[in-house]
């Protein structure tokens, strides 16, 4: 079941995740049309991969006893 309900996390976390990367690629500088360089690693993998892997990881947690 864990590991289900972090797929899910995982995935729908896709988008929400590649329009944060595309706003922090717009406010450090980036242009459309602009030549590929180093710097875009971050806003184009790294902040993506952080949010998908860390609403994974939320998802995979484990979860307490209900205790009633």
């Amino acid at each position: 079941m864990r590991l289900m309900r972090g797929l899910v996390f995982g995935t729908f976390s896709l988008l929400p995740a590649l329009f944060a990367g595309i706003a922090a690629y717009f406010l450090l500088g980036g242009t459309t049309g602009e030549e590929w360089e180093t710097w875009m690693y971050g806003p184009c993998y790294l902040i993506p991969g952080l949010i998908i892997g860390s609403s994974l990881f939320l998802g995979l947690r484990e979860e307490g006893d209900n205790q009633q």
